[in-house]
């Protein structure tokens, strides 16, 4: 199936607002686990000294929980989009949880502008992740650019997305699937993000076309690709 792009923000209110009211908690913690386990391969523990990016953080589901997970560290979550921003500053100020979440602090900013030094952050990043971001870009190049100059010789990166189903079959499979939990605007948004996905092939050869073979590309599943490695 051919690759069509869609926008790169998620700036409509009530597109932004059936996005966070969903219910994706299985699949947000299973991100989580999955980078601890990675991380421990690694014998890496995250402490006080620990900088964790969350790229495209969206209404901050995932910079949550990775605040929660590794409280001793500071999280950053950065989306491009004002409303998603101002949606993830809303979740944590009403959170349960918020005396545990100092730690998480949110920018506005399209991530392909980021420059550490606009922010005033003075660590280096240990963890630098995003989930549902890839597809969003327009370009591949752009999306690598973007982890390479946040990167250092530190810096462990998990990226996971969606995986382009082979057909139009296979889309309008999931897209049913995806219409018996969520409703109308998130299973159209979940369609066009399909179609807007990578393959497996296409990221590969990007990171071993463009000396990015230190990265890991591999298929979670059925659905999604991980990204995952060092710079």
């Amino acid at each position: 199936m051919e690759r069509i792009p869609e926008p790169e923000l998620m700036e409509g209110k009530e597109q932004v607002i059936s996005y966070d009211e969903a219910d994706f908690s299985e699949g947000e913690t299973d991100l989580i686990n999955q980078i601890n386990y990675y991380l421990m391969r690694k014998n890496i523990s995250l402490n006080e000294k620990d900088l964790i990016v969350d790229l495209g953080c969206g209404p901050g589901n995932i910079s949550e929980k990775l605040a929660l997970k590794w409280p001793d560290t500071k999280v950053i979550g950065i989306d491009g989009s004002k409303e998603m921003i101002l949606r993830a500053e809303y979740k944590k100020n009403i959170s349960s949880n918020q005396k545990k979440l100092k730690n998480l602090h949110y920018i506005c900013s399209d991530i392909k502008d980021i420059k550490l030094t606009n922010f005033l952050i003075k660590k280096k990043i240990s963890l630098l992740v995003s989930n549902s971001l890839i597809h969003h870009i327009t370009r591949l190049e752009d999306f690598f650019k973007v982890i390479k100059s946040l990167s250092c010789k530190i810096t462990i990166n998990f990226h996971k997305d969606l995986k382009r189903p082979l057909d139009e079959k296979s889309a309008l499979e999931l897209k049913a699937q995806c219409s018996n939990k969520y409703d109308e605007i998130l299973t159209n948004d979940f369609y066009a993000s399909l179609k807007a996905s990578y393959t497996l092939k296409e990221l590969k050869n990007f990171t071993l076309e463009n000396n990015l073979s230190s990265l890991e590309v591999f298929e979670d599943g059925d659905k999604y690709l991980i990204v995952y490695g060092n710079l």
